[in-house]
């Protein structure tokens, strides 16, 4: 038995002619379609980067997400800025009542399939005696150096804190 299907003008088509040719169609249509990469899970990243409005020559703070989705442990080494004199990786600590910060010379960990949060009494990136204004409605580079991710470069804004 062969099946014809009815086309346009009232002829029949062989129904694998339809298929085929709906294939085609499908397929131009799809190559046609723009392209979405999907997150691939593979590369750490920096998120919601964000950093404290302060003068020239006063000091300032980026704080920021490291999302690590990896299967590898990383570790923040260092973070630099050509906003400031000197820009170092802190943790905020509470030393019998004292808030202190610490610069992490030895890094931040970042485990796999983790985030690390860099809030206002946490961990962040210290910006000490900055040579310009950190005004709100600007932005500004910050290099993160990891371990095993390398440098990653990331644009932090300074928001309204109104």
């Amino acid at each position: 038995m062969h099946w014809h299907l009815p086309n346009a003008h009232g002829n029949h088509l062989p129904a694998r002619l339809l298929l085929l040719l709906s294939s085609i169609l499908l397929l131009s249509a799809c190559a046609a379609l723009p392209t979405q990469t999907a997150p691939t899970g593979d590369a750490v990243r920096i998120e919601n980067p964000t950093a404290r409005p302060a003068t020239a020559g006063q000091n300032s703070a980026a704080y920021f997400t490291i999302v690590n989705p990896t299967g590898k442990d990383d570790l923040l080494l260092t973070a630099a800025s050509s906003v400031a004199m000197a820009t170092e990786v802190h943790e905020t600590q509470n030393d019998n009542g004292v808030m202190r910060m610490i610069h992490q010379a030895d890094g931040v960990a970042v485990p796999a399939q983790s985030t690390v949060e860099f809030v206002p009494g946490g961990k962040h990136v210290m910006l000490m005696n900055l040579r310009q204004d950190l005004a709100t409605g600007q932005s500004f580079t910050v290099t993160l150096s990891f371990e095993k991710a390398g440098e990653i470069e990331i644009a932090v804004p300074v928001p309204n804190t109104q």
